[in-house]
């Protein structure tokens, strides 16, 4: 692939309000596959790593989502990959697979061990169920017995009794979800967002694309907005605020002058 071809893949993705440049530093790097220089608003690719096409766009990727968040999001750091950077990646790649750009390729040997992998996930979940419930009747024990629940948790145990309470919630869900797409879909509050990420989980998105979608905020409604009163409290609040803070400034300006 050309530069110029792989920019247009890129643009295909997602329309940036700021232009990038994509150069193919023909090099080869045993640190990283590519990088993205911020104040230029370069992707750099180190293309004597790749072997396939589709290696080359995951990098290119990759850097875009870079490109995305420290031109748009506010993000000021290309080394910080946050959970709302997984989240921007993966949506990009999603879409990706989607105009046939990107193709997820997984050799046999790598399908039999994801099997097996998934295998296990699913036998962890299920101890993890009969754990909780054995954990529900601990409480019920040490209360008839009356002895310290809290301490048989985290002596007897060794765990913590948060932890020992997410066993517990656990033990009658019907969900199959392992324990870090259950904590992200319970990032959501509302019951709408909640089955939205629940089904993003159903869909195969990743842990950071189910949490994003569970940290998102419900659209006010007409029932939501706030009464006149409301608006007429929280309005003398900040006339007070606004003062306050204007008198200080002013305090703050007769020292600077008096220095």
């Amino acid at each position: 692939m050309t530069n110029e071809e792989i920019k247009t893949a890129l643009i295909k993705l997602y329309e940036c309000k700021i232009d990038f440049t994509v150069i193919q530093t023909g090099k080869k790097s045993s640190k990283v596959n590519g990088l993205y220089k911020p104040d230029t608003h370069e992707i750099l690719l180190h293309n004597k790593n790749f072997t396939t096409n589709d290696a080359v766009m995951y990098t290119a990727i990759h850097e875009l989502t870079h490109h995305i968040l420290t031109t748009e999001k506010g993000v000021r750091t290309v080394k910080s990959h946050s959970g709302i950077f997984w989240a921007t990646f993966y949506d990009l790649i999603d879409k990706a697979i989607e105009l046939k750009l990107y193709v997820r390729e997984r050799s046999t040997e790598t399908t039999t061990l994801i099997k097996e992998a998934v295998d296990i996930q699913k036998k962890i979940i299920e101890a993890q169920k009969q754990l909780g419930l054995i954990i529900a009747k601990l409480y019920d024990s040490c209360q008839h017995n009356g002895e310290r629940i809290e301490d048989v948790i985290e002596h007897d145990l060794q765990m913590t009794r948060n932890k020992a309470k997410e066993y517990m919630d656990n033990k009658m869900s019907g969900s199959n979800d392992n324990d870090e797409i259950a904590k992200a879909v319970k990032f959501a509050k509302d019951p709408a967002i909640k089955q939205a990420a629940q089904q993003a989980a159903d869909a195969g998105k990743t842990v950071a694309q189910v949490k994003a979608i569970a940290k998102q905020k419900t659209k006010a409604t007409d029932d939501d907005l706030e009464s006149p009163e409301q608006l007429e409290h929280e309005a003398e609040r900040l006339k007070k605020t606004i003062a306050r803070l204007s008198e200080r400034l002013m305090q703050i300006q007769e020292k600077l002058e008096s220095i």
